[in-house]
C-alpha cells in the first residue's frame, strides 16, 4: 500500500515537471503575440519563426527567434535585418543591445497578447 502510494506521488511530480516543457523538450515561455510601447508587433511562435511589423507599415517580416542551444535561454533573441540578435527579449521587455539587456536599461515595455 505505502509503495503504491509512493509511486503514485513520484507519477505525479514526473508529469507535473513535464508540463513546462512541449514534446520536442524545449520550453515555449517567450512564444505568444507582443505589443511594444511604440506600437510595433512581434510574434514568436512555437516552431521558433517569427513575424515583426513594425507601427505604421502594412508589411510583415518573417523571421526567426532563438532562446539557446537546448532552449534552456533565460532570455530570447528575435533575427531581423540578418542579424540573428537584433532584439533581446527577457522578463517582459525588449532590448536592442547585450549591453543594455545585461544592465537592465534602456527597456522598451512589452504587453502580451493573452
Amino acid at each position: 500500500m505505502f509503495y503504491t502510494k509512493f509511486f503514485s506521488v513520484i507519477i505525479v511530480c514526473l508529469v507535473l515537471a513535464a508540463c513546462g516543457k512541449s514534446s520536442d523538450g524545449s520550453n515555449q515561455g517567450f512564444a505568444g503575440k507582443y505589443e511594444d510601447e511604440f506600437g510595433n508587433k512581434f510574434e514568436l511562435r512555437e516552431d521558433h519563426t517569427a513575424t515583426i511589423q513594425f507601427a505604421g507599415q502594412d508589411n510583415v517580416n518573417e523571421t526567426h527567434w532563438f532562446d539557446g542551444e537546448n532552449h534552456d535561454s533565460p532570455f530570447a533573441t528575435i533575427e531581423y535585418n540578418g542579424d540573428p540578435a537584433y532584439y533581446y527579449m527577457r522578463d517582459g521587455v525588449l532590448y536592442r543591445h547585450k549591453e543594455d539587456m545585461d544592465s537592465g536599461h534602456p527597456a522598451i515595455k512589452l504587453e502580451k497578447e493573452e
